[in-house]
C-alpha cells in the first residue's frame, strides 16, 4: 500500500513562534532582509521589533551618503529618485538594499538623531524619517506667522534649506528612547532657536539669550544650546512648557582665540556641543578654506599659483570639557575610551568598545559647512574623515571619488523598529 506524503510545506506558512525564534538570534541587517521575504514574515517581524521584548544590539553609526559614486549630485539636483546606501564603519562595506530612499529625495535632510532623519521640503513643512523601517512623522511647518524671518531667510527657505536650518534635531526622553517626542532647531540668518512638540503642528521661539547658536543636543528631557561665544543653555522640557534650567557664560577659550586671531583669515570653524558621560564638551573644528594638493594651507595670494587647489577641508580640532565650578572652559588632550561623531547629525559621544573599527580619541565627522556647500557644482559635501586627537593627524575612512556628494552624507544610528 503507497504511502502519501505531506505536500512540503511553504516557508510562509511557518508560525509566528519558530519565525520569531529566528529573529532573536539575527543581527540587524538580516531583520531588515527577514522582512522582505513576504507579507507574513514582514508582519511577524514587525511585531518582533516592535514587542518589549526585542533589543538590538548597539550598532556603530553608519553614513548615509548617495550610492552610485559616478552620479552624485546629479539626480539630487535633478529632483529624480537615486540610489542611497549606508556604509558600516566596523565591517567598512557598503550596503544598497536596507534603506527606502524616496522621502529622501522628497525634502532637504537638515539633521538626524538616533535612527531619525529630519527632512524639510520646498514648502516648508518639516518630517521625520526612518530609512530602515520606512515610518514617516509629520511634525509641523515654518511660518513667517510663527518665527521672524529675515528676506533673506524667506530666500534660504526655498532654495537653500539647510543654510536657514543648519541644525535639527529629535527630542526624546533618552538616548536609548527611540520615540519621537518633537524636534527642535536653529534656524534664520539670527541662528535663532525653535521647537515643535510632536502633534503641535507648529514652531515656537525657544527664549535664547545668546544667538547666534552653533548647536543643539537633547538627552534626558534636556535641551542644551551652545553659543558664537561659547555660552551654553539648558532647558528643562519635561514640563507642558520649557523651562530654563542654566544659562552660563563661560569665558571663551583663549587657545580657540588666539588661533582664530592669527589664522582667521585662512581658517573658518564650526562649533559642536556633545554630551559624553554626563560632562558636556566643546568641539571647535577648523577648516582651512583652501589647500593644496598635500592637503597643507594655501594663503590667498598663492591661490593662483599653485598648480592644484582643494577646496575647504578640515585641519584641526581643539577640544575643551565644561567646568560647571568654575565656569570655563578646560582643554583636553584625550577623549580616553571615547570616540565622537560630529557634523550635520545630533552630536553623539561612545564607547570605542561599542564601534569596532573606529579608532580611539578620535572625531569623527562630516561636511556641514552649508554656507559654501553650494557655491560650486564641482565641490561639497566631500570634507569627511575622522581627526585623531592624540597625534593631530586627519585621516580618511572612506573612498571618496568625486568632491560633490548630494545628499549630504549624516551619521545616523541603524534600527528598523
Amino acid at each position: 500500500m503507497a504511502i502519501k506524503r505531506k505536500r512540503d510545506a511553504s516557508w510562509s506558512e511557518l508560525g509566528s513562534d519558530p519565525l520569531e525564534c529566528i529573529l532573536r538570534k539575527l543581527p540587524f541587517l538580516d531583520v531588515l532582509r527577514f522582512k522582505r521575504v513576504c507579507r507574513s514574515w514582514f508582519s511577524v517581524a514587525e511585531n518582533y521589533v516592535s514587542s518589549p521584548c526585542y533589543s538590538p544590539c548597539f550598532q556603530t553609526p553608519w553614513l548615509l551618503l548617495p550610492s552610485d559614486k559616478e552620479d552624485w549630485g546629479e539626480k539630487y539636483d535633478d529632483e529624480e529618485e537615486g540610489g542611497l546606501c549606508f556604509f558600516n564603519l566596523d565591517e567598512k562595506k557598503e550596503y544598497r538594499d536596507v534603506c527606502v530612499c524616496e522621502e529622501v529625495y522628497e525634502g532637504r535632510c537638515v539633521g538626524s538623531s538616533h535612527c531619525w532623519l529630519v527632512l524639510l521640503d520646498k514648502t516648508a513643512n518639516l518630517s521625520v524619517f526612518n530609512p530602515f523601517s520606512g515610518a514617516r512623522i509629520q511634525v509641523g511647518s515654518l511660518t513667517e506667522e510663527d518665527l521672524e524671518f529675515t528676506d533673506v531667510d524667506a530666500y534660504n527657505l526655498k532654495e537653500e534649506p539647510q543654510v536657514f536650518v543648519p541644525k535639527a534635531v529629535v527630542m526624546s526622553e533618552s538616548k536609548k528612547n527611540k520615540n519621537m517626542d518633537g524636534v527642535v532647531l536653529i534656524y534664520g540668518s539670527r541662528k535663532k532657536l525653535a521647537f515643535c512638540r510632536h502633534r503641535d503642528d507648529r514652531f515656537i521661539e525657544l527664549d535664547g539669550a545668546h544667538q547666534p547658536y552653533h548647536d543643539i543636543i537633547c538627552y534626558a528631557h534636556m535641551v542644551c544650546a551652545l553659543s558664537q561665544t561659547g555660552s551654553v543653555e539648558v532647558w528643562d522640557f519635561s514640563r507642558e512648557f520649557p523651562t530654563k534650567v542654566m544659562d552660563m557664560t563661560p569665558s571663551f577659550p583663549l587657545k580657540t582665540a588666539e588661533f582664530q586671531t592669527s589664522f582667521g583669515d585662512l581658517y573658518s570653524s564650526q562649533f559642536y556641543l556633545v554630551e559624553s558621560c554626563g560632562e558636556l564638551l566643546f568641539f571647535v573644528r577648523l577648516i582651512g578654506d583652501f589647500v593644496d594638493g598635500d592637503g597643507k594651507l594655501v594663503e590667498e595670494e598663492d591661490l593662483f599659483n599653485d598648480e592644484y587647489i582643494q577646496p575647504y577641508k578640515t585641519l584641526l580640532f581643539h577640544v575643551y570639557r565644561l567646568d560647571p565650578h568654575e565656569k570655563k572652559w578646560v582643554e583636553m588632550e584625550s577623549l580616553g575610551d571615547r570616540i565622537v561623531f560630529v557634523g550635520g547629525n545630533h552630536s553623539m559621544s561612545l564607547r570605542v568598545e561599542d564601534c569596532p573599527g573606529c579608532v580611539k580619541d578620535s572625531i569623527y565627522f562630516t561636511d556641514s559647512y552649508w554656507e559654501r556647500m553650494n557655491e560650486d557644482y564641482s565641490y561639497g559635501g566631500h570634507d569627511i574623515g575622522y581627526y585623531n586627537l592624540r597625534d593631530g593627524s586627519v585621516n580618511p575612512f572612506y573612498d571618496i571619488r568625486l568632491w560633490k556628494m548630494k545628499p549630504v552624507p549624516f551619521w545616523i544610528l541603524p534600527d528598523g523598529s
